[in-house]
């Protein structure tokens, strides 16, 4: 039994211990991208909880064991900010929020490290909660979330139904999206997403929605037929869409924008280094001649009438 407290207060086992403290922020890291690009649908709450809690934990205690360990110290100064992340995202799954946001203020305030610095960052990690949690409410006024400033999805994740219709290959799957502001007020959106970036995990399905496109738009969605006729083809409304066809002209629309974005970078670099130098045109264009030349331009003579007038 003493040889076995004498490894367990071996500092070198210590240390070697405080390596696994790594994974916490990198687990919050997956989390918090779980809850930026995927909707996550839970196929049984109170296991997947006890499980996400028991993860949690186990991080806890490592980072306890290990809490004079320089590399735990770290980790516990920099997951706050991941945590803080998190409860952005994720702002109201506090299932998701409140596991990691406890663990982390629990392992800050025990870890070894200077008390002036945890003093310090300690009030910069409270203000961060307290102001970003009042933007992010005033944010959500206005309907604005991390995606859609992020321009990757107009899609409100709280108004998602999760009545899906598959395509028959299970490639794509259309999604509505109800905005039920009374019964005549009803407005649906019906968006298409791709389903080979999903995940499953025990006792918890996740469908991405970022890079969704969207299909249609209506007030009565009673009177929408829709069906898929092929792998590829949607019937909506009347109307057949090609829905390869349809990511394929987003993904051009999408690198046709970051083009433009360069090209309008680069003209206004340009112009403002030669705003900065004084040239005239013979400097910045070259001898007349040559431009002439190189553009192919010749001088016609001028007639004698012209010359005569």
């Amino acid at each position: 039994m003493d040889k076995i407290l004498d490894i367990f207060r071996n500092k070198w086992f210590k240390r070697a211990v405080s390596l696994l403290s790594l994974g916490f922020p990198a687990f919050l890291l997956y989390v918090d991208w779980l809850s930026f690009a995927y909707y996550l649908q839970p196929v049984n709450n109170v296991p997947l909880f006890l499980v996400y809690v028991l993860v949690n934990f186990v991080f806890a205690g490592i980072m306890f064991y290990t809490r004079k360990q320089l590399i735990t110290q770290l980790v516990t100064c920099i997951s706050p900010i991941i945590a803080f992340i998190l409860l952005i995202i994720s702002f109201g799954q506090w299932y998701l929020i409140v596991p990691p946001v406890v663990i982390c203020a629990v392992t800050f305030l025990a870890a070894g490290s200077n008390e002036t610095l945890k003093t310090i960052l300690g009030t910069v990690y409270l203000l961060m909660f307290v102001v970003g949690t009042l933007v992010y409410l005033t944010m959500l006024h206005f309907n604005l979330t991390v995606q859609t400033l992020a321009n990757l999805t107009e899609c409100d994740i709280s108004k998602r139904s999760e009545n899906y219709t598959y395509s028959p290959d299970y490639s794509y799957r259309i999604v509505m999206y109800i905005d039920d502001a009374g019964d005549e007020r009803s407005l649906t959106s019906y968006y298409v997403e791709k389903t080979e970036d999903d995940i499953s995990l025990p006792y918890l399905n996740c469908y991405k929605h970022i890079n969704s496109q969207k299909v249609l738009v209506t007030m009565d969605k009673d009177s929408v037929i829709y069906k898929w006729l092929t792998n590829d083809d949607l019937y909506i409304d009347g109307r057949v869409k090609n829905i390869p066809k349809l990511f394929e002209q987003a993904e051009e629309a999408a690198r046709s924008t970051e083009t433009d974005d360069n090209t309008d970078d680069s003209d206004e670099i340009v112009k403002t280094y030669y705003e900065e130098h004084d040239y005239n045109d013979e400097e910045y264009f070259g001898p007349a001649e040559t431009v002439a030349s190189a553009v192919n331009v010749t001088t016609e003579p001028e007639s004698a009438e012209q010359n005569y007038e």
